[in-house]
């Protein structure tokens, strides 16, 4: 029998390689400002990629919420440490200032829906805690061409410009954001204390 200390040595060990992050979720990781034992939410954790790697390289205390029964299902059989509930972006299962950082896709890109998924996310956060949204962007020019040969939602690759908005009229401090090579967004903003 092994104890959790030496389960997580031995996943970093033998699986650190295993992680296939993409270049967004690497980014959204890069704008997060960890307390070592501060609490985090993977809004929208559908692969359970960016909560795995919080298990194994940081001591934080990890929750994730899927809508897709079948990726929460996977997640609690194979991510231990961490709290993984079935529920939707807009309805997290936490009281409210429960988290240090909220790291979320969102799982819908119209405007009210983003408003409805930020709002949740700024009502679970603690004061002083930081929202790091990661979306999907493309410059002007390959939306349209893009238009050309796939039927692409406009809303799908502007929203980054809704959501810093509603961030701002939501009470965000301090929204930065930054483009992620040619297809992605990372927008981060801060509670006020």
């Amino acid at each position: 029998m092994t104890t959790r200390v030496q389960e997580k040595q031995y996943l970093q060990q033998f699986s650190a390689n295993q992680l296939l992050l993409c270049p967004l979720e690497k980014a959204m990781l890069n704008q997060v400002s960890f307390n070592a034992l501060g609490k985090v939410l993977d809004g929208n954790a559908c692969t359970g990629q960016i909560a795995e790697y919080l298990l194994k390289n940081t001591s934080c205390h990890v929750c994730g919420i899927s809508d897709q029964m079948e990726a929460v299902r996977q997640m609690r059989s194979t991510l231990y440490g961490g709290d993984f509930v079935y529920a939707a972006i807009g309805d997290i299962p936490w009281p409210e200032n429960s988290f240090d950082v909220a790291l979320l896709h969102p799982s819908d890109n119209r405007k009210e829906a983003l408003l409805e998924q930020l709002g949740e996310c700024k009502r679970v956060l603690k004061p002083g805690g930081q929202l790091v949204l990661g979306m999907k962007s493309l410059p002007l020019i390959l939306q349209r061409m893009e238009n050309l040969w796939r039927s692409v939602d406009e809303n799908e690759w502007l929203c980054f410009q809704n959501a810093r908005q509603i961030l701002e009229k939501l009470g965000f401090e301090r929204v930065s954001g930054s483009q992620v090579g040619l297809g992605g967004y990372v927008l981060t903003g801060w509670m006020s204390d």
